[in-house]
């Protein structure tokens, strides 16, 4: 079963990352914002009316388009910054993020404002 395709906002890699330079207070501060953004969209996208067995597989896959200004991160540090994001997805979800399955990012075209497109597949 697909579940319908989430649209995240861009977040700077460099403050989201597990090597983030930022003290843990701040990067605590966007981590959270980040939960709680991507707990809005999943919910308006009806990602809580899913229903997904315990022992199911939920596939991600993240496609990044880095804003047009700026440099393009990598592929991992891309997958870290999405962190708290998938987080807040496996709790909207009622699972434990232990049952997803990180795909291998895609680099998608650049955008103004960037952005970061999950699409994600329950596997039974």
């Amino acid at each position: 079963m697909k579940l319908p395709r989430l649209v995240l906002p861009w977040a700077k890699t460099s403050e989201l990352s597990a090597n983030s330079r930022l003290h843990w207070r701040v990067r605590h501060g966007k981590v959270k914002a980040q939960k709680r953004t991507a707990d809005a969209l999943a919910r308006e996208a009806r990602w809580h009316m899913a229903r997904i067995p315990a022992d199911a597989v939920v596939k991600i896959h993240l496609t990044y388009c880095p804003p047009s200004v700026g440099g393009t991160p990598d592929d991992d540090n891309v997958i870290s910054a999405q962190k708290g994001a998938l987080d807040a997805l496996a709790t909207v979800l009622g699972v434990n993020d232990r049952q997803f399955r990180i795909q291998a990012p895609s680099r998608g075209e650049r955008c103004k404002a960037g952005a970061v497109i999950i699409d994600a597949e329950v596997c039974a």
